[in-house]
């Protein structure tokens, strides 16, 4: 006989044993584990995505065309943690939430990950990029970190 098979045959004896004696084994109570649930997060209806598109895609064609870089597509999204990210592919990514940011805001993502076509990187260089095209960038970085709950509003755009 395997191992398996003993172990099997002992389950069923305790299942039985269990039965004709319930006062020795009570029943087995539920094991609820306590797990971090993140609020879900709504997702962008499709006016919100729409006016996103608008407002993000602007921006981009803007900067794009004085810095002189070149990107293939831009993506709007529900990312959780992220407002944007550059592809080796050079598409642009970015959350749909930062259409209601500030326009300088928006624009410190923007100009972030079109630097990231010259540098895919957050060296020295990369950033010596961002601050020759958006010197305050420190203080719109700044500001998305402290508006976080603000942006995560679901009734952004409407």
């Amino acid at each position: 006989m395997s191992v398996i098979g003993v172990c099997r045959d002992v389950r069923d004896f305790l299942r039985t044993l269990a039965g004709d004696l319930p006062e020795v084994f009570p029943p087995a109570r539920p094991v609820y584990r306590r797990r971090y649930m993140r609020p879900r997060l709504t997702g962008p209806t499709a006016a919100q995505r729409r006016r996103a598109r608008e407002i993000i895609s602007a921006s981009v064609a803007h900067w794009a065309g004085a810095l002189g870089l070149e990107y293939k597509k831009v993506f709007i999204k529900n990312q959780r943690s992220m407002w944007g990210s550059c592809s080796g592919r050079r598409n642009l990514n970015f959350n749909w939430r930062l259409a209601a940011a500030p326009p300088e805001a928006l624009d410190y993502v923007v100009i972030h990950e079109l630097c990231h076509l010259r540098e895919m990187n957050h060296s020295k260089k990369f950033w010596a990029h961002v601050e020759a095209a958006c010197p305050a960038y420190k203080a719109r970085r700044r500001w998305l970190r402290d508006n976080v709950a603000l942006l995560r509003r679901s009734d952004l755009l409407n």
